[in-house]
């Protein structure tokens, strides 16, 4: 009997451990550190890294059992759906739903032609500086070895570890690697698994009906969830603890650099009836995350968190509000295909899709130029773009969609001193121009720009952040390009055959400034303003008014001049230049002005690290002069 039970166990195509009962996981515990659980004190601590605001510019492999229908995003819910066009197709092609379901097509799912090492030489040629592999979709089935999902890529179709294959390969070129998360309580619990449970469906079957069938021991339940008809609060059902535990997994064997979730960081959103969002689990879910961090021993590349309904037009706060400020500073907020209208005081993602998300026959891609241009609407706003590079449910992607990743890599080898590692200006542009600024210079790409006289107001002489100008040229160009400030603002124009829907000017002047968000900062409890329209450098200024938060940056040079506001209603702050206490400096003054030079030291040369601690009342800081 002994003997017996053993073979059978051997048998069995599960890797889960037998005694892991997925529907029954208590509440995960939350990695110590740091970090902890409530708002504040994530808000206070965190600092978007400097790998990621140097990068701008991600590749996504958006791409699971759902793309081999080739039939369109959301086809595991369509395809259970009467009435709908992917029910209609699965019948015409694979049979009924009830007879060949989903799980039926994740055991087909072949990707013989997926060729991720090729791959991911395409996405650095067209100047992705991160990847996101998909871990799971609205679907249920994780591509990874999966500990609380055994319905997952090891075990059931293509027999591989997808997210552990795209995590070698990302760690092979230097790229930076992320896994995305959809398998959320409210899209998987609440959209996808509740229209399953039909008479035209194979959601119902149980373990033991798979005895003799290709699925012998796994359980349709784990992957379609039990039977449920209102998936309204997901996040009390034991599928919100199964998640948790199963993001969990993934961090910690594949320690990715970014996690990204498609869902909402607040609770006040619906969609289908549904109540979105992760609420009270967001930042459980960023504390685990940044504390393991925290903790590896080997690669110390700094994380990042990304979520959406944070503000703007699908705000997931409007029960709280008073929260999105701390959450603004917690996490990266992401949205799909929108672009914020103004600069962010802090980054932002935008996602896009060069074709449908999960790949359709028939339906046109995006042109490069399309990219191109959703890319610096999202770089002069403090933002950067993820792309998706759709694959064929066998892995590969079309020649056209080849094509269009190596225009976008031609462009961007061009302008990358426009993009890569940028901050914003002053204002981000019309829908002409868009700017950004980079080590001291002013780029401003132009849009179907023939070389005919333009003037470029915000460049004017006098301007807050604009120096005297001193040359003008075209990125990628030998023509020669005539220009003129005034206070009208600048005027330009080239003899340039150059045939580029996206030119760049980069513009040379004299106010190199390091302004209070460039690289080589970080903070402790300090918040940013932009868009003040007060006279401060680039239109921003990070200030508190908590005592002990500390502003940091890193520097090279011999002299040091803080910029700053005074006037009646600042304060104080306390100036330390490698660890030497320089005393406490008063903002106040009688009346209000912008950019004052509030402190001045020589010190050696060669690189320092200068802290600015608040003292008291409000304390702000607006840029450093530096010789």
């Amino acid at each position: 009997m002994k003997l017996l039970i053993i073979l059978t166990l051997l048998a069995c195509p599960v890797a889960q451990d037998d005694m892991t009962d997925i529907w029954n996981l208590p509440p995960l515990e939350i990695e110590s550190g740091r970090f902890s659980t409530d708002w504040d004190t994530l808000s206070r601590y965190y600092n978007v890294p400097e790998w990621w605001r140097e990068a701008k510019f991600g590749a996504w492999s958006h791409w699971d059992p759902q793309s081999a229908a080739e039939y369109g995003d959301w086809y595991a819910r369509g395809m259970y759906i009467p009435r709908n066009e992917q029910y209609r197709y699965h019948l015409e092609h694979y049979g009924r739903p009830s007879e060949y379901g989903y799980k039926d097509l994740c055991n087909d799912w072949v990707i013989d032609r997926w060729d991720p090492d090729e791959l991911m030489q395409l996405y650095i040629r067209m100047g992705a500086r991160y990847f996101l592999a998909m871990g799971n979709h609205h679907d249920n089935f994780d591509c990874w070895d999966s500990k609380y999902q055994p319905w997952n890529s090891v075990n059931v179709g293509p027999k591989k570890d997808i997210v552990g294959i795209w995590k070698e390969t990302a760690d092979k070129y230097g790229m930076p690697f992320g896994i995305g998360f959809h398998a959320t309580p409210a899209r998987t619990w609440g959209q996808f698994m509740t229209v399953r449970y039909t008479t035209d469906s194979d959601a119902l079957l149980t373990k033991e009906n798979g005895i003799g069938k290709w699925w012998e021991g796994l359980d349709p339940k784990d992957l379609y969830g039990p039977e449920h008809h209102d998936g309204r609060n997901s996040l009390e059902t034991p599928f919100a603890d199964q998640f948790m535990w199963r993001v969990d997994d993934a961090i910690r064997k594949y320690r990715p650099d970014m996690i990204y979730f498609d869902d909402h960081a607040g609770d006040s959103q619906i969609d289908l009836g549904i109540n979105m969002g992760f609420g009270k689990l967001t930042p459980q879910i960023l504390a685990n995350f940044y504390n393991i961090a925290d903790k590896r021993t080997t690669g110390n590349r700094q994380v990042v968190a990304t979520f959406k309904g944070v503000g703007g037009r699908y705000n997931s706060f409007q029960n709280n509000p008073k929260l999105l400020p701390l959450v603004d500073r917690s996490l990266v907020k992401s949205t799909e295909f929108y672009t914020e209208d103004r600069i962010m005081a802090f980054p932002f993602q935008t996602e896009v899709s060069l074709q449908e998300w999960h790949f359709k026959a028939g339906v046109p891609y995006r042109s490069a130029s399309e990219i191109i241009l959703k890319l610096m609407q999202n770089v002069s706003r403090n933002g950067s773009l993820l792309l998706n590079i759709t694959q064929r449910g066998r892995g590969d992607i079309d020649p056209e969609a080849r094509q269009i990743c190596e225009e976008i890599g031609l462009w961007l080898k061009t302008n990358a001193e426009a993009v890569y590692g940028s901050r914003p200006f002053d204002v981000w542009g019309d829908e002409h121009l868009f700017f950004t600024r980079n080590n001291g210079c002013i780029y401003v790409t132009m849009i179907d720009w023939n070389g005919n006289k333009t003037i470029i107001e915000p460049l004017k002489s006098g301007a807050p952040s604009v120096g005297k100008i001193s040359d003008v040229a075209i990125l990628g160009s030998d023509a020669k390009v005539t220009f003129l400030q005034t206070e009208e603002g600048l005027a330009v124009s080239a003899d340039t055959d150059l045939a580029e829907k996206f030119k760049v000017l980069k513009v040379v002047h004299d106010k190199r400034w390091f302004n209070d968000d460039d690289p080589g900062v970080s903070t402790i409890g300090w918040t940013r303003e932009c868009n003040r329209d007060k006279g401060d450098f680039n239109n921003d200024l990070y200030i508190t008014d908590h005592p002990g938060d500390v502003w940091q940056a890193s520097f090279t040079g011999r002299k040091v001049t803080l910029i700053a506001p005074t006037g009646i209603g600042w304060g104080s702050m306390r100036i330390q230049i490698d660890g030497k206490d320089y005393g406490t400096i008063s903002l106040k003054a009688d009346e209000d002005k912008p950019q004052q030079s509030v402190f001045t030291r020589r010190i050696g040369k060669g690189s320092h690290v200068i802290r600015i601690i608040c003292q008291s009342g409000t304390a702000a800081i607006d840029a450093l002069k530096i010789k």
